[in-house]
């Protein structure tokens, strides 16, 4: 009785604090659209859908304005093969529903903390093994017809290499 009593009290927290942190996720989905549209403009080469918010707060703007603020993940791809992905901070205002800018975000109590804490996370990593795939391909090619292919053609002096050395040897 007592193990069947601490499996069901175990169950009910694990339940409880599963159900507190579904409660208290914010919606990202309109920032994400928002910061989508704004990124085409500003980011020739940014990868269209690809924004990602991690790490989202809510913080409370000088006219009681909700302002969500986040990670934003975003991909960039240049000439079809050079991929990078960078983590920058951004900040949506839910009641006028556009991005705010760095010194309209500055004004905001707690933003400062905010960028503070999570400097450390912003970052810029580049995806490499595309380019460096198609450099392999680049070398990897070539030698291979080099080695496999021009030695199995058709070569007129290993042909005639036989003869040549029976008529123009005067043993």
């Amino acid at each position: 009785m007592w193990q069947k009593s601490l499996a069901f009290v175990t169950a009910l927290f694990l339940a409880l604090s599963i159900g507190q942190s579904v409660f208290a996720a914010i919606d990202t989905s309109a920032m994400e659209k928002a910061l989508d549209e704004e990124l085409k403009s500003s980011h020739y080469d940014y990868k269209k859908g690809s924004v990602e918010i991690e790490d989202p707060k809510t913080f409370t703007g000088e006219k009681g304005e909700e302002i969500i603020g986040g990670i934003a993940v975003i991909e960039t791809v240049r000439d079809g093969i050079f991929i990078t992905i960078k983590r920058e901070i951004h900040f949506y205002n839910t009641e006028s529903k556009e991005m705010l800018t760095n010194a309209d975000a500055a004004k905001v109590d707690g933003v400062k903390e905010y960028i503070d804490k999570n400097s450390n996370n912003l970052q810029q990593k580049v995806v490499y093994w595309l380019p460096m795939l198609l450099m392999i391909l680049l070398i990897a090619v070539p030698a291979i017809v080099l080695y496999v292919v021009v030695p199995r053609l058709y070569s007129t002096s290993e042909y005639m290499n036989p003869i040549y050395e029976r008529n123009d040897n005067p043993r």
